[in-house]
């Protein structure tokens, strides 16, 4: 089988960087996003906001196309480190035909955002060669110190390869066993819109991560059924499902089919990994080589190769 190329690391951020945050998708709440800012900036990083990101979306093909060249602007800016979507919702696949895959090649660096965002990120693995992050859009962020999903964020920018159990005792193990992969997937309705697409999500010897959020049992169902039967799913090493926030009365029913459309794969899986929809939402190194851990009852997953280029040395002295 030929081996596939190196996907391209971005620079760690560090203290005094600038981080961008985008228009992929919804506008956020205006109140949230002061919020998330007020957080990037009390943790030391400068902030530059799309000047789009407050405008109601009204999902035309010239918008669509101004929105694709300011995500790109953003991208390029030599001022901008790191990027993260100042929310989820809608909108950022009608981008796609407008974004030019040598542009983010060519300056790779952290972007970070989860639900919507998720076909952002498969598409510049797939397309661009780059690592991605799932994690809070900027309006989940709260300035807090104790806040577990601002410090996993700042984390992940930060340090190439953490070094903690990510999940551990939060997550519920539902098949036992240990894999590691390549961390792919996102959101299970972004995952499926992927199939049949130049940029199609490339499953082959993955941990394959999905969350979903306030649809019926059934969209989930066909959902995965739809993997299945395009032999996706046969070439995961390991499947984590993270937030899945379905009707609570539903929720036995729900494991139940999800485990009978994946135990003959004969892989590990975890339930109710802290990433998704809910919070805490972990940020998790997509496109990086991470090992997963079921266990009897828990299990975790686990950096096994750096996300990260190496920070740059220190200017000496004189």
């Amino acid at each position: 089988m030929e081996e596939r190329p190196p996907l391209l690391r971005p620079k760690p951020l560090q203290r005094g960087d600038t981080i961008g945050v985008v228009a992929s998708s919804y506008a956020p709440r205006s109140g949230w996003l002061a919020r998330g800012i007020r957080a990037l900036e009390r943790a030391g990083y400068g902030v530059i906001v799309d000047p789009d990101l407050s405008t109601v979306r009204k999902y035309t093909r010239a918008e669509d196309e101004r929105r694709a060249r300011r995500f790109t602007e953003m991208w390029i800016d030599p001022r901008v480190t790191a990027l993260i979507g100042g929310t989820g919702g809608y909108g950022a696949v009608r981008m796609l035909p407008y974004l030019d895959p040598k542009d983010f090649a060519a300056h790779p660096k952290a972007f970070v955002g989860y639900s919507d965002i998720t076909v952002l990120h498969i598409w510049l693995e797939r397309l661009a060669g780059l690592r991605a992050f799932h994690g809070p859009t900027v309006d989940d962020l709260i300035p807090s110190a104790r806040d577990v999903t601002t410090a996993s964020l700042l984390t992940a920018l930060t340090t190439p390869r953490p070094s903690a159990r990510m999940g551990r005792d939060l997550a519920r193990a539902v098949r036992p066993g240990r894999a590691t992969g390549r961390l792919i997937g996102g959101n299970l309705a972004l995952v499926q819109q992927t199939i049949g697409t130049p940029y199609e999500i490339d499953t082959t010897d993955a941990i394959l991560f999905l969350e979903e959020v306030r649809d019926p049992m059934s969209f989930v169902d066909e959902r995965l059924v739809q993997l299945r039967a395009t032999g996706l799913l046969s070439k995961v090493r390991g499947i984590v499902f993270g937030s899945l926030s379905l009707d609570r009365s539903e929720e036995d029913e729900f494991e139940d089919f999800v485990l009978d459309l994946v135990a003959d794969l004969g892989v590990p899986v975890l339930m109710d990994f802290p990433a998704g929809h809910d919070s805490p939402n972990l940020t998790l190194p997509l496109g990086t080589e991470v090992e997963l851990v079921a266990e009897e009852t828990t299990g975790w997953i686990v950096y096994r190769e750096d996300a990260l280029a190496e920070a740059p040395s220190p200017a000496p002295t004189t």
